[in-house]
């Protein structure tokens, strides 16, 4: 059970990470904007997620990669929303970094998660294929990275994923028309964010 000193200190070092991690990002974009709302709202959320996922997590097997999956997600919905875009340097890496820490922190749900990062690449890849420019291949890898931290959970995340985004949309046709909506491309990273960290710390 967490003291209010320590989800205190949580949620300032979730802070000091959450601006690390939009100055990383604004990296990633070729460019490194100067400190302003995005840097605000950056550290404001991960300074709100952080004691949740410190209250959320069982153990340290679970608390290292979920942590480490939220700051994949923070960096590749910061730069899908900067540019349309999620650098393959970010999902290689943060697919890399998944297989090993479930390795080194969860060994035993190694085989699942590697089976449904391949199975939800293949079903996003296939989504892809049929509708060019429908769905990036940058929201294909990031799906896999999902997978090999979730396993079977992943579903669940780009579910709500799924879900969230639709909701997002009729909202804007509901606003300024379906026609308009239609043309609007939304970017689905900060939605595989979101539907992840829901998953993640309230999914029991």
């Amino acid at each position: 059970m967490l003291t209010a000193s320590s989800i205190a200190a949580a949620a300032l070092l979730g802070a000091v990470i959450g601006l690390a991690l939009e100055r990383f990002a604004a990296l990633l974009s070729d460019g490194l904007p100067t400190l302003g709302r995005r840097a605000a709202f950056s550290a404001v959320l991960a300074g709100a997620v952080a004691p949740l996922l410190a209250l959320s997590a069982e153990s340290k097997a679970q608390l290292v990669p979920a942590a480490a999956l939220l700051c994949v997600l923070f960096i590749a919905a910061l730069t899908d929303l900067e540019t349309r875009r999620i650098p393959n340097r970010l999902t290689g890496g943060g697919l890399l970094a998944m297989i090993a820490l479930t390795a080194l922190f969860e060994p035993g749900f190694a085989t699942e998660r590697f089976l449904f990062a391949l199975l939800v690449f293949a079903f996003f890849l296939a989504a892809a294929l049929a509708r060019p420019g429908g769905l990036g291949l940058g929201d294909v890898k990031l799906v896999a990275v999902i997978g090999a931290a979730l396993g079977a959970a992943s579903i669940v995340a780009i579910g709500f994923a799924l879900l969230i985004g639709a909701l997002v949309g009729a909202a804007i046709a509901l606003a300024r028309g379906w026609r308009h909506a239609r043309a609007v491309a939304l970017p689905l990273a900060p939605f595989l964010a979101a539907g992840s960290a829901i998953t993640m710390l309230f999914g029991g």
